[in-house]
């Protein structure tokens, strides 16, 4: 957990691995000591896993997430599910309990409009190569959180996907910093690769 005081609010920042199961437990065992509740998901993606069973669990993936997956589940041996277990439990555990998670990513249309912006086509392209020679490259983790933070500085060795990570890292400091202005403590979800670059934008400011 990383805490941070931003304001008056006490922040607990809960680095996550997406898509491994035990993470899940983390969440249940943190949940209830907190004013309210946020994740780096947008909008649409906490109402997503809000109505999933509707969807029946039919999420879009690309390629990089599908590389990912195959190459954790090698390292640890469990079925990796998306969406994210941990990010599932809150939200089921929030709305159990009358109340919404705070989405504090962008939502679609902004996600999609600074990725056009910031992500020449020339770059969108090599992301079948990059899933493919990923599903190759030899890693050096033994565990899941080691392995998300060196896929991720895999995958961010193209300069404009790693702008894409530092943008939404801002985006994600913003929107905690304007909801910890009205809540004495906030329990914050963000994937492993992320967490620590928005913890120093909050500690930053």
């Amino acid at each position: 957990m990383i805490s941070v005081r931003v304001g008056d609010c006490d922040v607990d920042i809960m680095p996550v691995v997406n898509g491994i199961m035990s993470e899940a437990d983390r969440v249940r065992d943190a949940y209830g000591r907190h004013d309210a509740y946020g994740m780096a998901l947008g909008i649409e993606g906490v109402q997503a896993i809000k109505e999933r069973k509707k969807l029946d669990d039919d999420f879009e993936v690309s390629e990089l997430d599908i590389a990912y997956s195959n190459r954790m589940t090698d390292l640890t041996g469990e079925e990796v599910r998306i969406p994210s277990p941990a990010m599932c439990v809150l939200v089921d555990l929030v709305t159990s309990d009358g109340g919404n998670v705070i989405a504090l990513d962008m939502n679609d249309s902004e996600f999609t409009e600074m990725y056009c912006e910031t992500v020449p086509a020339f770059d969108f392209v090599k992301e079948h190569r990059l899933a493919k020679k990923g599903m190759k490259k030899r890693f050096k983790s033994t565990t899941p959180e080691q392995f998300a933070m060196e896929w991720d500085a895999y995958v961010n060795t193209v300069k404009s996907y790693r702008q894409v990570s530092l943008n939404r890292e801002a985006h994600i400091a913003g929107q905690i910093r304007e909801a910890a202005k009205y809540r004495p403590s906030l329990l914050v979800l963000i994937e492993v690769e992320r967490a620590e670059g928005v913890a120093a934008l909050l500690r930053s400011a």
